[in-house]
């Protein structure tokens, strides 16, 4: 029979599994087969033996951690929050940093400025893949489908095409008619007032992407996604 692991003491050396017929049942970890110790969430298969369950094996298959290729460049599988954390946000915002600090130094308008400039562009290229890989990945953590990363893109984009319409018929309309910026802003309000709900609704999409990929738990134990990649911590 199979079910699940409700949880275990490591002082008593005894737990409890919710089997798939409804019932519950006690064991000791004389009746464990696994090679870690039992986690809430496992998936197991164990011989009923009236209210206590015996040859439990562990059913969730085992993570494996992600080569640097297929980290950076592959959609399919699971990360934690710390793998996001410690070798995606933090690496890609230090090196960012530290180019603007030595842009900043050498100012901007400086042959080494603008060469700095020129690398961080063609960074912020080769980057965009591996940032959607990863997030993807982090989604399939939460058992959701990598096509939520649509959710943020869209509107993301969406807003920024309505600010580069809305800035320049603002501009046109300032030189044409020979309008100040706000008499301009104002005959153009329809289009600007677009522009700020975009504006807010990616703002709070950004919001929850951050608190349900960046800070939430994963699914504990295996998913369609793959083996929990906590478990190998």
């Amino acid at each position: 029979m199979k079910g699940n692991v409700i949880g275990f003491d490591p002082d008593t050396n005894t737990g409890a599994i919710s089997g798939h017929d409804g019932n519950r049942y006690d064991f000791a970890t004389l009746d464990w087969h696994g090679q870690s110790r039992p986690r809430h969430g496992d998936i197991v298969d164990f011989q009923p033996d009236g209210q206590r369950a015996t040859q439990i094996y562990l059913l969730e298959p085992e993570y494996v951690a992600a080569s640097f290729g297929q980290f950076y460049f592959s959609p399919y599988g699971r990360i934690s929050r710390s793998q996001l954390w410690l070798r995606w946000v933090l690496p890609y915002t230090g090196i960012v940093v530290v180019f603007r600090v030595f842009q900043a130094i050498a100012g901007k308008a400086s042959t080494a400025g603008i060469a700095i400039s020129i690398i961080l562009g063609i960074f912020s290229l080769v980057a965009f893949w591996p940032s959607i890989a990863v997030q993807i990945k982090r989604i399939h953590d939460r058992n959701k489908s990598g096509w939520y990363i649509l959710i943020y893109f869209i509107p993301a984009i969406l807003f920024g095409i309505s600010l580069l319409i809305w800035l320049g018929a603002v501009l046109l309309v300032a030189i044409d008619a020979g309008k100040d910026a706000a008499a301009a802003i104002g005959s153009l309000g329809a289009l600007g007032v677009i522009t700020i709900l975009l504006g807010v609704v990616t703002l709070c999409i950004a919001i929850w992407f951050f608190v349900e990929f960046g800070c939430l738990r994963g699914t504990i134990g295996a998913n369609r996604f793959g083996a929990d990649p906590v478990r190998s911590r």
